[in-house]
């Protein structure tokens, strides 16, 4: 019996009847249409005779060039609402479709539009033009049954032969590359031929089949709009040919497949093609071509049916979002999962999980079934992603600064919409609502446990306690450097690296460049002179984590308790961490343990680190120090292996701006003198005698005896740390002997 349907469109009507009146129980073939399609007008976007043109040819899978459209409110164009408005009208809501990511005034991308799921597609560059509009669109379609189709959709230039002869060469490189030689593969699209001699075709029929000719209904092969030329072609693999069959419509039948020009039917003829109208293919640059295929069987099958739909979900962010249907039907069901209208690659499961979920992946999601006997489309199930809880990555830390000196304190956490209070002493500090707080000019009264409470609007986390230790001891500027002009000359773009107090050298590391330009507002010279030292000239992002910066070798001899305070000021585009790094020996450097943070940019902002509590600084004439450009992944422990900008995207031509770099200490008090030693009474034995020797414990003493106390030379006899007992013998030559201790010198 002659099939006179077409499987999945039409499983009412035709199909039911002729299943009720036929005992077979036999399987019968399932066909897909495949169409090459070049319908545009003049306009190069989809206009509604070509609507028409898809909606009365009924393809199952479209080869499309010049894939652009309009919707028809004229507020969409090119966007993926317009191209879903477009498939749903021309061909229905459960066909997916793929379109190159062209984007730009007079880009006339190619595309794929399909009744079955799209398993993969990518676009490959055509590399021939020399001003890219568009590339050859390529698609894996999973057809009923277990075999998958690639289509190739292309659109060759018009130049010359000589051109799309290249062109034609490139192609079967890419497909054979790609695709298997026992693939399922056909490459349809406006070739722009003038001939089916042309050396391209030549190249394309190395590996696939023009045969047999498609012919509209007057015999005629020509697909341009003028019908004088070949320009569009359906050309399957080898491997696929023998799968061609008639394409059959009610009343009309074309063996080697069909060139569709509405402008040869006669009224009655033209009704196998509603809506289409006669003049609808006088509008298009070209014909449409068609070719079917035999690619499955069904038997006494059953349509999909969905028992269990999607559900909407509400996730917080960064989780996975888990959706699931439950569908019956025979023979095996297929599966195409949707966002936003567009099927998702990969998502051909009866379940698909969103990992890591973002506020764009918020939205529609819909699933499409099919098998050999027809498909159906979900509900929609929306996806609702909400703020993740905050989680601190990087604690405050404990610090110790001198009286008088800043203590800043910061925090880094993950999370959205994020608030902040610190508290010390387990109480609210006013106006500590930022993910830094600074205490200004401490005092011993701000010594103490500090924390903060990060929140949104899930949950919220709290700290880890940072104590502030004060010490009282009073500090000294062993160095400073202002970088203004000496003497003034009243403008900031001049400047010294030279110590405006104290001694020591400031240099440039990692290939950093200097500048310099108006100072801090801490500065105490006046505007015109005030001169910041300015540094340009950063790495490359991704490259040299925390080697480029600003170095300052100060000696630190003679002092105690040192600290460091600077004023820094980061431009849009300079990083926006940076790390403190210091030397005891002026080679190693090992950093301090937080990373300092821009909150403002193009701001100063004061900056200080007590390194009191680090061995080896204290009284070291070989100490340095430097502040290098940082990854936020160290600065914060992230997976960022990257510099951020201060205030948008980081550049190595972002400017980092120092002033009032100052490094105090407190002097070290000379020792104190050792007390004058006691010696006790003497003991006696028969063969020795002892005594006690105390004064200032753990200092030296010398025990000294001479024959008569106005003697100038006391002859030294033992030296030990107070206190200590000094024995001697009862020798019988001494006549007299006096003993005395002194303090070491």
């Amino acid at each position: 019996m002659r099939r006179l349907f077409h499987l999945p469109r039409s499983l009412g009507g035709v199909l039911l009847a002729f299943l009720s009146f036929s005992s077979l129980e036999a399987q019968t073939n399932t066909s897909v249409r495949v169409m090459s399609a070049n319908l545009n007008g003049n306009t190069q976007s989809y206009q509604p005779f070509a609507i028409r043109i898809f909606q009365g040819l009924k393809p199952d899978i479209v080869a499309i060039q010049e894939f652009n459209y309009t919707s028809t409110n004229g507020v969409e164009i090119n966007t993926p609402a317009a191209f879903r408005e477009m498939v749903d009208m021309a061909f229905g809501t459960n066909f997916v479709y793929f379109r190159e990511n062209f984007t730009g005034s007079g880009d006339i991308p190619n595309g794929i539009i399909s009744r079955y799921p799209i398993l993969a597609s990518g676009s490959w560059a055509d590399t021939v033009q020399t001003q890219p509009n568009r590339g050859y669109a390529w698609a894996q379609i999973q057809l009923p049954g277990t075999n998958t189709v690639y289509v190739v959709s292309v659109h060759l230039l018009t130049s010359s032969s000589t051109v799309r002869a290249s062109e034609a060469t490139n192609l079967k490189a890419l497909m054979q590359a790609n695709f298997s030689s026992n693939s399922w593969v056909v490459l349809a699209g406006d070739f722009n031929t003038g001939s089916r001699s042309e050396a391209a075709m030549g190249t394309l029929d190395s590996f696939l089949s023009d045969s047999p000719i498609p012919v509209d209904d007057v015999g005629n092969s020509d697909t341009s709009a003028n019908r004088n030329a070949p320009h569009d072609y359906v050309l399957p693999s080898f491997s696929f040919t023998n799968n061609l069959t008639t394409v059959l419509y009610p009343s009309h039948s074309y063996p080697s497949g069909l060139v569709f020009d509405s402008r040869v039917y006669s009224a009655p003829g033209l009704a196998d093609f509603t809506p289409v109208q006669s003049a609808d293919s006088g509008l298009a640059q070209h014909m449409a071509v068609v070719k079917d295929f035999n690619v499955g069987s069904i038997g006494s099958n059953t349509a999909p049916a969905i028992s269990l739909q999607p559900q909407s979900l509400t996730v917080a962010q960064g989780n996975t979002a888990n959706f699931t249907v439950t569908a019956t039907g025979s023979p095996t069901l297929i599966y195409q999962w949707l966002f936003n209208g567009t099927n998702i690659t990969g998502a051909t499961a009866s379940s698909y999980s969103r990992t890591n979920v973002q506020p764009l992946d918020g939205g529609p999601y819909s699933v499409v079934i099919t098998n050999n006997s027809g498909s159906v489309t979900s509900s929609v199930a929306i996806l609702t992603v909400t703020n993740p809880p905050p989680a601190i990555t990087t604690q405050p830390q404990s610090q110790t600064v001198v009286v008088g000196q800043n203590a800043p304190f910061t925090v880094t956490a993950s999370g959205t919409s994020l608030t902040y209070q610190w508290r010390f002493n387990s109480t609210n500090i006013p106006n500590a609502t930022s993910s830094a707080y600074t205490v200004t000019n401490t005092q011993t009264s701000d010594a103490g446990p500090y924390l903060v409470v990060v929140s949104n609007s899930v949950g919220s986390v709290t700290s880890s306690v940072a104590m502030l230790t004060v010490q009282t001891v009073p500090s000294s500027v062993i160095a400073q450097w202002n970088f203004n002009s000496n003497p003034a000359d009243t403008n900031t773009s001049t400047g010294t690296t030279v110590p405006s107090s104290g001694s020591g050298t400031a240099s440039l590391v990692g290939g950093v460049s200097q500048a310099f330009f108006g100072g801090s507002p801490t500065d105490p010279a006046p505007t015109a002179d005030n001169s910041g030292w300015s540094t340009v000239t950063y790495p490359a992002q991704s490259t040299a984590n925390k080697t480029a910066g600003v170095r300052f070798n100060v000696s630190t001899s003679g002092h105690q308790n040192i600290s460091i305070r600077w004023d820094y000021r980061a431009s849009n585009t300079g990083s926006k961490y940076s790390r403190l790094q210091y030397s005891t020996n002026g080679t190693t450097f090992t950093d301090f343990p937080t990373a300092t943070v821009v909150t403002t940019p193009t701001a100063f902002e004061p900056r200080t680190n007590s390194l009191a509590s680090f061995p080896g600084v204290s009284d070291n004439p070989n100490f340095a120090f430097r502040i290098v450009a940082e990854f936020e992944s160290t600065a914060i422990n992230n997976a960022n292996a990257n510099y951020v900008g201060a205030n948008g995207t980081y550049a190595p031509s972002g400017t980092a701006r120092f002033d009032m770099v100052t490094i105090s200490g407190a002097l070290i008090p000379p020792p104190v003198p050792a007390a004058p030693a006691t010696l006790s009474l003497p003991v006696y034995s028969p063969s020795q005698f002892q005594f006690l020797v105390t004064g200032t414990a753990g200092s030296n003493y010398v025990i000294q005896a001479a024959t008569n106390l106005t003697a100038p030379n006391w002859l030294p006899l033992k030296t030990n740390a107070s206190p200590f007992t000094f024995f001697d013998t009862n020798a019988s030559s001494y006549n007299q002997q006096f003993y005395r201790a002194v303090t070491s010198p």
